[in-house]
Formats: C-alpha cells, sequence, structure tokens
C-alpha cells in the first residue's frame, strides 16, 4: 500500500496497527485508494497484456488497496462493532462493489483470459487459477450488457447491503435482549453466571443460553431464554424475515439473469459438489440412516426423563437440561464441573504442543507491547520451522464481547502468503466466544469449546502453512466452498483421543490430568445423540438448498413455513412452530454460505476419511500420514481442485460412508 505511510489503513507492515485504526482514517484512505485504483485498471485494460501477469497479476495490483483496507474494516466490524464502523461500511460498500463488478465484468480483460487458455507456458496450478477466474467472472456478469448489467449490477448492490443488513440486526437483537432471574429462579444455574445478590438480568449470548438450557431447573428460566434466543431478529424494527424474503427473491433474479436455473445451481456450479442433485444424493443416504437413529435417542430421552419425575411432552426448552442429565448418567461427568478441567492457557499450550509433534512448527508468544491489537484480550504468536525460521503469524482472539463483536467462531486471514508480488508471510486470526476469565480465576473450557478452538486452528494451519508463493491460491484462496471446511474438520476430530484429551486437562485446582477412565467415556460421548446431530445438520442443509431454488416460492408462501416442512421431513419431532432460526442464520444470509451450508457435511466427508486413515494407522506411521496431510491439504492450498489433492493424500476416491461409521450409525 501507498496512499500515506502515517495513515495505518495504508501500511505496509506485516503487523498492522489496529490500536491506531479509526472510522476517520478508514475513510479518509478509502477516499484516495479508490479513484486511485479506478484509474489503474483502467490503465491495465488499455494496456492489456496477454499473459499470466498482465491478465491475473496486473489486475490484482491495480486495486489491491481499497480491496485491502475493506478486508481490515470488514474485520474490525466483526470484533469492534460500533455506530461509527458500520457507517463507514455503509456509506463505502456501494463503491466497493462497483470497483469490483468494474474488474469482473471487464470484457478485454475476460477475452484475454480466453485467449490465455491456450497458451503452453502455463502451469497446472496457472491453468487450475485461470479456469476458475474465468468461471467467476461469468457468474459476476461479464458476459452482460447495457440495461441488463445496469439492472445486474443494482442487484448486487442491493443484495450486499441487504446482508449487512441481516448481520447487524441479529448482533443488536442479541445485544438488547435480556432476561431476569429472580432468586427463587436460579437453582441449578451455574454461579459464574449470578454476582451478588438477585435478581439478574443475563443476556443471551450462546456461553450464557447454552449453560441455561443444560442447568437451570426451572422450566419457565429455559423457556424465556429459549424464546428470546430462537426469535431473536424476528421481530419489531430488526425482524429480518422480510429481509430474508428480499434477499432470496434477488439470489434468483441474479441466476436467471446469469442463465441457471436458480441460485441453487449458480452456487454449486463453483464448487466440488457441482449441482444440487450431487448434494441430495450425498444426504439422502444419511437422512435415511440419521432419523430413525434420531427417534430412537428421544424416545430414550423421554424414557428417561419420565423415570426421574418429569410429566408430560419434553418441550424444545426441556431437551437440553435432561440431555445433561441423561449424559451424565450414561456417562457419569457433568460437562460444566469438567470445564476445571480445561484452563483456556493450557489447552491452547498443548494445542501448539500437538502442531508441533504432528507438522514440525512452534508457536512463540509476542509480548503484547509490541502487538497493536484491536482489544487488551487479543495474544499474537509468531509460528516458527524448527529451524526458527518465521513462516506465519496468528492472531488469537478468545472472549466474548456481547453486542461489539459477532457469535459463534471464525478464521479469518490477515495477510495472505505473497512471494509472487511482494515479501509477504501469512497471518491468521482466529476468533472465538469463551467466557473470559472471573476475578482471580483463570478462563475454562467447555468441551465444545475445545472442540470449536480445534475446528478454528485447523483452517488457520491451512492459511499459515501453504507453500504456494501466488497469494492467487495460497492458503484458503480458490479453494472450493465446499472444501474449506476439511481441514478444520479434521483437526477438531483430535480431541476425541483420550490420550490427547488428558493432555489437554489440567484442573485448576489440583493440576491433575483427567482419570483415563473418565476421558475414556468423554470419547465415547461423541457418538451420543448422533442422530439428532445428524439429521439438524441435514435440515440445515437442505432447507438452504431449497430456499434458494426456483421450487421454493411456489410451493411455500415464506422461509419459516419451508423450514418447518423440512423440520417434519427430516426431524423426529419437528422444529416448534415459535422457532424463527432463518431470521439468526447468519450463515446463509451473510456469511458466504448461500445454498452452501451442506458443505459441512461434504466437508465433514472427506474429514472423517482423512482421520479414519490417520487413527486407524499404527502409532509409528501417523507422523508420516501428518507430514503427507500437511505437504498436500495445507500446503497446496487452491492451487489444484481439492479432489485432485485429496487424492494425492489418500491414492484413492473418498469413502462416503466413513462420516456414519465415525459417529456409530454405520
Amino acid at each position: 500500500m501507498s496512499t500515506t505511510v502515517s495513515n495505518p489503513f495504508c501500511s505496509d507492515a506485516w503487523m498492522p496497527q489496529y490500536d491506531a485504526m479509526t472510522p476517520e482514517l478508514c475513510e479518509a484512505a478509502l477516499k484516495v485508494s479508490l479513484p486511485k485504483a479506478e484509474q489503474a485498471f483502467s490503465f491495465v485494460e488499455k494496456q492489456l497484456d496477454i499473459s499470466w501477469h498482465g491478465l491475473i497479476i496486473a489486475p490484482m495490483l491495480a486495486t489491491r488497496e481499497p480491496f485491502e483496507i475493506w478486508g481490515v474494516l470488514s474485520h474490525l466490524t466483526s470484533v469492534v462493532n460500533s455506530e461509527a464502523w458500520r457507517s463507514i461500511e455503509t456509506r463505502w460498500q456501494p463503491a466497493i462493489i462497483a470497483l469490483s463488478l468494474k474488474v469482473s465484468q471487464s470484457k478485454r480483460l475476460y477475452e484475454g483470459m480466453l485467449s490465455l487458455q491456450e497458451h503452453p507456458d502455463l502451469t497446472a496450478w496457472q491453468r487450475h487459477v485461470l479456469a476458475r477466474s474465468i468461471q467467476t467472472m461469468r457468474n459476476a456478469g461479464v458476459g452482460l450488457t447495457g440495461s441488463t448489467r445496469r439492472y445486474f449490477n443494482t442487484l448486487q448492490k442491493s443484495l450486499a447491503a441487504l446482508s449487512m443488513t441481516f448481520s447487524n440486526h441479529v448482533l443488536d437483537a442479541e445485544k438488547a435482549a435480556r432476561i431476569t432471574i429472580a432468586p427463587d429462579e436460579s437453582a441449578g444455574i451455574p454461579k459464574d453466571l449470578l454476582h451478588g445478590q438477585g435478581p439478574w438480568e443475563l443476556g443471551i449470548d450462546f456461553a450464557t443460553y447454552d449453560a441455561i438450557m443444560r442447568y437451570a431447573e426451572s422450566p419457565a428460566v429455559r423457556e424465556r431464554f429459549w424464546r428470546a434466543r430462537v426469535t431473536r431478529a424476528s421481530n419489531g424494527k430488526l425482524n429480518n424475515a422480510p429481509l430474508i424474503e428480499k434477499i432470496l427473491k434477488i439470489r434468483q433474479k441474479i441466476a436467471d439473469i446469469l442463465g441457471y436455473e436458480d441460485y441453487a445451481h449458480l452456487s454449486t456450479a463453483s464448487k466440488m459438489a457441482g449441482s444440487p442433485d450431487r448434494v441430495f444424493a450425498l444426504l439422502a443416504p444419511m437422512a435415511n440412516v440419521g432419523k430413525p437413529a434420531a427417534k430412537a435417542e428421544d424416545i430414550a430421552l423421554a424414557k428417561f426423563a419420565k423415570s426421574r419425575g418429569f410429566k408430560g411432552k419434553l418441550n424444545p426448552w426441556d431437551k437440553a437440561f435432561w440431555i445433561e442429565k441423561q449424559s451424565q448418567v450414561l456417562f457419569g461427568y457433568d460437562e460444566e464441573t469438567l470445564r476445571s478441567y480445561f484452563p483456556m492457557e493450557h489447552v491452547l499450550e498443548e494445542l501448539f504442543a500437538l502442531i508441533q509433534k504432528r507438522f514440525g512448527v512452534t508457536f512463540k508468544r509476542v509480548p503484547a507491547s509490541k502487538v497493536h491489537a484491536w482489544h487488551s484480550d487479543v495474544q499474537f504468536y509468531q509460528l516458527l520451522t524448527e529451524g526458527k525460521e518465521l513462516i506465519a503469524g496468528l492472531y488469537f482472539d478468545p472472549y466474548a464481547r456481547p453486542g461489539t463483536k459477532n457469535g459463534g467462531a471464525w478464521m479469518n486471514e490477515i495477510r495472505t502468503r505473497d512471494f509472487e508480488t511482494r515479501c509477504q508471510l501469512p497471518i491468521a486470526v482466529v476468533c472465538c466466544n469463551q467466557k473470559p476469565p472471573r476475578r482471580k480465576s483463570p478462563a475454562t473450557m467447555s468441551l465444545y469449546e475445545v472442540t470449536t478452538l480445534f475446528h478454528e486452528m485447523g483452517h488457520a494451519l491451512q492459511e499459515m502453512l501453504t507453500r504456494v508463493d501466488s497469494p492467487t491460491c495460497s492458503g484458503i484462496n480458490n479453494v472450493e466452498w465446499d472444501a474449506v471446511e476439511i481441514a478444520s474438520q479434521f483437526l477438531e476430530q483430535f480431541p476425541n483421543d483420550p490420550v490427547l484429551l488428558r493432555k489437554l486437562s489440567r484442573h485448576i485446582d489440583t493440576g491433575k490430568s483427567l482419570p483415563l477412565e473418565l476421558a475414556k467415556k468423554i470419547a465415547l460421548k461423541r457418538t451420543y445423540r448422533a442422530g439428532n446431530a445428524l439429521v439438524r445438520q441435514l435440515l440445515f442443509a437442505q432447507t438452504d438448498l431449497f430456499l434458494h431454488s426456483k421450487a421454493y416460492p411456489k410451493r411455500f408462501k415464506c422461509a419459516n413455513a419451508c423450514k418447518s416442512a423440512f423440520s417434519k421431513k427430516l426431524l423426529p419431532t419437528p422444529m416448534h412452530e415459535d422457532d424463527r432460526f432463518l431470521c439468526a442464520f447468519t450463515h446463509i444470509f451473510s456469511g458466504g454460505y448461500a445454498a452452501g451450508y451442506y458443505s459441512y457435511k461434504w466437508s465433514e466427508t472427506l474429514s472423517a476419511d482423512i482421520y479414519a486413515a490417520y487413527i486407524n494407522a499404527p502409532a509409528a506411521k501417523r507422523g508420516a500420514m501428518c507430514r503427507r496431510y500437511r505437504n498436500t491439504f495445507l500446503a497446496l492450498g487452491g492451487s489444484l481442485p481439492a479432489e485432485d489433492v485429496f487424492r494425492q493424500l489418500m491414492g484413492r476416491e473418498p469413502d462416503p460412508t466413513a462420516i456414519l461409521r465415525q459417529e456409530g450409525l454405520l
């Protein structure tokens, strides 16, 4: 970047100075960089060179600065959201989209790429990137002209604005929700949620919500939290239901203009699946196995609750409570009590030790005084080879900040590996939403949070351990969307090993590890209610695909009606009519998974196959398996189709039944 060295948004420094960034400086940077980029790109078009550099690298260099500024802004709105940051995002989003469309709809660039396909000097990875770039341009409307193009571009800008509003509504709704708990309703609720004398007001962030649903003995309390959580962003000024219908209509119009049957076909065309039919072919057998298993699990749960004095039918706000009770009987432990065994700093230390052992790299923490982060919670690590060579960096933002930080957990790219246009090592960021430390007590993790941390670190390893030098396909760049979860889901399975689980544990009071028998029971629990977990994911995936099909508006009056129909088809007990989870389903309405939520199950099928090969290998050969995995899935990035990368690693085609065996359903 080169706009001005005094503006942190325009610095070439490897580690950005987030603590110096302000909305005013962001706007100043965009004001200068956007017109410069437009001018530079026009020059590239005019002086077009039919070569890899002229068609792929030169346009990227011409427009890189504003897109990188926008990437920083998007990151900041996800971790330190405020009205000031939102205002900048809202004002400048149309200009950013306009520049993106200007590039992706350049006919001169497109025609040049078509010619370049025949060039004999292109490498295999260049041909792959070029083919994907051509497809991206087609789906961006490069073939459109006149009023059709103008209308298409208007739709794209409207869609982006609606998606941003959708996400902000979810954040604001969660921030505003406060549930009162009277002293006589507090039985069972973990003490770290209740400070001082009651009554208490609690939010509905996932960590709080999960604890209430599992442990609050009062059904009335559980119901209040359940209703607040499943109806967030579904009423009043923050109601996302109308936005959902607008988003779906716009996406269908975009598909129509581009010549696709519907948005589901448009979305899957650029993914491993290739078409919705291939997705359904994968999911249908899973549903045939999952639903009977889920029904048997629910019958067993109802019998258990009845045997403990529960009367009537289990409501949605009762299930998690009785699941926890049943789980304690079956496996002999309480998940909330188990937190004490997993102080976050120790889990992180052992995770890093595992990565060092299996992938030959070490993490070195950088002192906080040298890390110009966006929040004091943030940690930064250097990633070093065995020879102490710096190869990557990692930001870790572990704790929840309701109202300013997005919920859930994610990995994002801060810097991509690039030795084609500059000397730049990659930096990843892992964001979680764990409970922060209380007073003198260290931050502790639930088993779910441990698994989540491993999942996101799997993403980060793919970003950091890439050996591809071109930013076009290093790390997760150019990886098919339904293959991008393979690396994360592979690593998240490691804590299921009782030996590793014991290493991850260290009781905050005694310093002792989990007893071996308890670790074995925890490992066994991975298949507990696996049928329900499976059909719930299938519900999300199939609802998503159908909402983005041409058949949706013909069969259903609204998205919630579609959800209800699929819940009756897939779940042993249909979702409660008041459940409006689609209104907060940011994955598909603002998070890049539109007609692509199936990617989790698609990737999980492949990752289960890879992990089975690893865990079933003799102990002496697991190291070699991990080296092959590093040299393929982690090293190659998006330089090859994911199917080819899988074959390089496994020497065969994927086994579609691996996931069912992993979950104990076969």
